[in-house]
């Protein structure tokens, strides 16, 4: 009798090329939009007798660019944290990543706008919107990563609650942001701008926690085989 074939294994491993190749892919998205977001500022073309008065003209595109350079920067370290706890990934996790690299790639268009009228909620609104759907769907990545067990290291459940929790709290600041914007575009951008400075002290004491429980789940696992 013929032995039954195991279904083929869907996952890419860490340390394969398919695995390597969906990172590299990531990176480049992210290192293009960023590289990209430099043109979303009007290079002057007038007599170097006006270029001060032209300069302070093309200061919202300036600050535009800024504020999306960080906060795309942000997500790539959001992301890069993600793909370095994981041990694979699997083919829904992987349509996530492209999702979200889509949202990625649309960024510059939407800090044109901010940048060409930053008072105006049809421009504002879709620049935190779109990070509103990133917000999202990185939280969706993650709780795709947890119910197929992808994590290198156990993952307590208090500590996944603990994540969800932080992932939410995030993603409401910047529907906070969203709402204001409709009646103050330039409160809204604030918002963002001030999340943007706290974001990551948050994340960076909140990824120190999780590592800390991470540690001492693993030490209570490996206490009574001893």
């Amino acid at each position: 009798m013929p032995e039954k074939q195991k279904p083929p294994d869907k996952r890419f491993h860490r340390d394969t090329p398919e695995f390597n190749r969906i990172i590299s892919l990531s990176d480049a998205v992210f290192a293009i939009a960023m590289t990209l977001l430099v043109l979303t500022i009007d290079i002057p073309a007038v007599p170097a007798g006006q270029l001060a008065a032209e300069l302070a003209g093309i200061v919202p595109q300036i600050i535009a660019f800024l504020l999306s350079f960080a906060l795309v920067a942000h997500i790539w370290w959001e992301h890069h944290s993600f793909i370095r706890q994981l041990s694979a990934l699997e083919p829904v996790l992987v349509l996530f990543n492209l999702i979200l690299l889509c949202g990625v790639a649309l960024v510059p268009f939407t800090a044109n706008l901010v940048g060409n009228t930053p008072n105006a909620q049809a421009a504002v609104l879709p620049f935190i919107g779109q990070f509103i759907f990133l917000s999202l769907l990185y939280w969706l990545m993650s709780m795709r990563a947890f119910s197929c067990n992808l994590f290198s290291s156990p993952i307590p459940e208090s500590l996944r609650y603990n994540m969800l929790a932080e992932f939410l709290m995030g993603i409401v600041i910047v529907i906070i942001a969203f709402v204001l914007a409709i009646w103050w575009p330039v409160v809204g951008l604030i918002i963002i701008g001030a999340g943007i400075v706290l974001g990551p002290l948050a994340s960076r004491l909140s990824e120190a926690q999780r590592y800390k429980l991470i540690n001492k789940a693993v030490e209570s696992e490996q206490k009574p085989e001893e």
